[in-house]
């Protein structure tokens, strides 16, 4: 028994030796309770570690919940400087209007409202009698002309847009020099010319301005460009159609020409007997 007990030992000391175990084994014969404690220690920390999990976790949602608070904060702040930059850029081209033609006062307002029969096209400002707002005074915006006073309140006004079906303006083609009237067709958004003698060749693209003729509006306001020509040798008159300069749908803020004194030529419009 003694003999199998020590060779049984001496196949042990053998394992324990190849495999590195010695230390700890010799550690476990001179200290019991040290190695008893460590061992305890080391499962201690694992259980510690599985339950460190959940928490862990709870933090990283927490912080991906502060995360995407500030995900959505930059997303407004890049949205309100878009709207700023919006508003820069429409105010730069009202500056750069108001500068090519000096000529003229202007007083910007900025539309709060729109005309809700489809068959009047019109916009509201939020300029009116108190401001200096006359009726007949011509309405036109950064891109070209929008159209001119209908009527007015203390603080308000309504502005007919030149493509209403009512209006009228006389124009002038830029390239060929003609002239003619332009109406306008009060839905789409285009306009006619009408009256345009035949002997002028009309060509797509050229740019249409006010001619002044009439005396209801000061020259040279851009209107649009000609994007089709009706032309038949047998009729005595030509016409064409515009498309406006101007985005009548998005209209923010406008000029009023304050200072350009509409002539009155109704009276050389009377038939003299």
């Amino acid at each position: 028994m003694t003999l199998g007990v020590l060779v049984g030992l001496a196949i042990l000391i053998t394992i324990l030796d190849r495999t590195g175990n010695m230390d700890a084994a010799l550690n476990v014969i001179r200290d019991p309770v040290t190695a008893v404690t460590g061992w305890s220690s080391t499962q201690t920390d694992a259980v510690a570690d599985a339950l460190e999990g959940p928490r862990d976790l709870d933090a990283a949602r927490d912080e991906i919940t502060i995360l995407q608070s500030q995900i959505d904060s930059l997303e407004r702040e890049n949205e309100e400087l878009r709207e700023i930059e919006g508003e820069y850029q429409l105010l730069l081209d009202l500056f750069n209007r108001a500068r090519q033609a000096p000529e003229y006062s202007r007083l910007t307002a900025s539309v709060i409202g729109r005309d809700t029969n489809q068959a009047v096209r019109s916009i509201i400002i939020d300029k009116g009698s108190d401001d200096g707002v006359r009726v007949g005074m011509p309405v036109e915006s950064a891109r070209g002309l929008v159209g001119q006073v209908y009527r007015t309140t203390q603080n308000s006004a309504q502005i007919v847009l030149l493509i209403d079906s009512s209006s009228a303006v006389p124009v002038r083609l830029g390239t060929s020099r003609a002239t003619g009237i332009l109406r306008g067709s009060g839905v789409g958004g285009a306009a006619n010319i009408d009256w345009i003698d035949l002997r002028y060749q009309i060509a797509v693209g050229e740019v249409v301005m006010t001619s002044g003729l009439g005396g209801r509006y000061p020259q040279d306001l851009v209107i649009g460009r000609i994007i089709d020509v009706e032309r038949r040798e047998a009729e005595l008159f030509q016409s064409a159609i515009v498309q406006p300069a101007v985005d009548f749908d998005s209209l923010e803020v406008v000029f009023v020409i304050t200072d350009f004194e509409a002539v009155d030529t109704t009276i050389f419009e009377e038939q003299t007997e």
